[in-house]
């Protein structure tokens, strides 16, 4: 049986991980009358007391205060640039919040020494989500830390659970827009296609803010782990003309991998499904020597050299690593170079003429900037240069349009990228993960009686997110230059909608 394994904050997480964490955890756990008030108060537990501290620490202490409380109360057992990150928002919370209310505290049933805090600051009434555990043999620390964005409970206090009649759906989605950008600042494009047409698309706030530069139906975003999905499909599309086998190893066909021991035992099913038991390398080398990191090859001695989070199969851990890996695969596979094949065989079969992959000094026409804010609490916007990569690649990192992540949803279903059967495999025996399963490259949970699949993503300066109602062709997408922020729930609780209508009908 392949275990669960709960995430470590990280300096920089990818969205797409934090979703899962949030649905796993609930991150829009409070009602909105729970957000009023505290609807349980904090247990009577190390964990609680720990908790209770930390909160009334950030709300009383200034930045210098705050950080020496919290390096004291920090287990040595979390990583460096784990203490160090959680310590940075913290600094950022006593700066930006004036001061936390506890909305809501429970105890993750999937981890019970886990306790998740909702909190809520009250300067400007934003919502974040503390998930938090006392070291076992010192109870006066933490051996898990972490700091969350969280819905505003009141957001979707009125959706229905009910269909909705196309009308009815738009005037929701219109509004929920006008709120984000009222409470977030909020700027992107949401489109919903039902019924093979164009039921909603809408974009809000600035592409470019220095000068202004509005957001439209044109503007391209960059989607981040959303890639994986393209991945996947090259690797299926291989699989379907016999260049590869799901359950072949990784040295089978990266044979110039440096850790040939491993490679070994892991194959290209669980590289797909994040159960290869590989780190990551979104690790401080990369960030200081992005320029040496362009092509799948160049990432392979650095992954080699992470620590290993478990055996081959033995539990479920989103990793970046395994799809840069599967980028090599499909072009030793292939002859071709990764970012050709996705034109060649993913993008033009599906009619994608805004989809690619940038370096950061390239001019992509139409091209949003990435924004993101130096904590959860603060208000102030800075460009997401220095936070990413040179270039994205087979795990993430390129970008794409709204209109093109429909076309890629509706080319996925009608055969022009996979036989049926190929498509089948690729969701069979599902690792469970948050609220339903991670398949090959997609993640699939149920909704009324239907599958929700697709697939989000973000890092700073990307929050994206594309969802499709398998069985009725039904889709949604999210694309925004701010993150990383949990606007993805939005297309979410869109799809939960036309899964509902889906299920209405005859």
């Amino acid at each position: 049986m392949i275990a669960f394994k709960p995430f470590a904050r990280t300096a920089v997480r990818p969205l797409s991980l934090t979703m899962i964490l949030c649905a796993a955890l609930a991150c829009a756990m409070p009602s909105a009358k729970a957000s009023q008030a505290l609807s349980k108060p904090l247990p009577e537990t190390p964990v609680g007391r720990l908790a209770g501290s930390l909160i009334q620490h950030v709300s009383t202490d200034k930045p210098p205060e705050i950080r020496k409380w919290a390096q004291a109360r920090l287990s040595a057992a979390i990583p460096q640039e784990d203490r160090d990150a959680f310590v940075a928002d913290l600094e950022s919370a006593a700066r930006d919040s004036g001061g936390l209310e506890v909305i809501d505290a429970r105890i993750n049933p999937r981890q019970p020494e886990q306790l998740q805090v909702a909190v809520k600051a009250r300067r400007d009434g934003r919502h974040a989500l503390f998930v938090l555990a006392a070291d076992a043999a010192q109870a006066e620390q933490f051996s898990e830390a972490g700091l969350h964005p969280m819905d505003d409970p009141s957001l979707y206090a009125d959706w229905p659970a009910a269909p909705l009649t196309q009308a009815q759906l738009k005037n929701l989605v219109r509004k929920a827009l006008d709120r984000l950008v009222q409470t977030e600042d909020f700027s992107g494009c949401v489109s919903v296609q039902a019924a093979g047409e164009a039921a909603f698309h809408e974009c809000r706030g600035a592409a470019e803010r220095t000068f202004g530069t509005p957001t439209s139906k044109l503007t391209r975003f960059h989607i981040g782990s959303m890639n994986k999905m393209f991945t996947a499909v090259a690797i299926a599309q291989l699989v379907e003309a016999g260049k590869l086998g799901w359950q072949d190893s990784l040295a089978q066909h990266v044979p110039e991998y440096p850790d040939q021991a491993s490679a070994k035992k892991i194959t290209l099913w669980q590289l797909l499904h994040h159960t290869a038991g590989l780190g990551d390398f979104l690790v401080p080398e990369y960030f200081a020597h992005s320029e040496r990191f362009l092509n799948p090859a160049d990432y392979l001695d650095l992954i080699a050299r992470q620590a290993r989070v478990s055996e081959p199969g033995q539990q479920w851990a989103y990793s970046n690593a395994g799809f840069m890996l599967l980028g090599r695969v499909i072009e030793n596979s292939s002859g071709e170079n990764f970012f050709d094949y996705m034109q060649a065989h993913v993008f033009a079969p599906a009619n994608m003429r805004a989809s690619g992959f940038d370096a950061l000094d390239e001019v992509v026409p139409s091209l949003a900037i990435g924004y993101y804010r130096d904590g959860l609490f603060s208000r102030d916007w800075k460009a997401a240069w220095r936070k990413l990569g040179l270039k994205g690649g087979p795990a993430g990192g390129g970008y794409s349009s709204n209109e093109d992540l429909l076309k890629f949803a509706q080319a996925l279903r009608d055969g022009r990228l996979l036989k049926p059967a190929t498509l089948s495999q690729m969701f069979e025996n599902g690792v469970p993960a948050g609220p339903g399963r991670y398949a090959a490259g997609f993640s699939d949970r149920p909704s009324q009686g239907r599958h929700i699949r697709g697939h989000s993503g973000g890092i700073e300066g990307t929050t994206a997110n594309l969802q499709i109602v398998w069985e009725s062709g039904a889709a949604v997408a999210l694309t925004s230059n701010q993150g990383p922020t949990q606007n993805w729930m939005l297309v979410e609780r869109i799809a939960d909608l036309l899964a509902a209508t889906a299920a209405a009908k005859p």
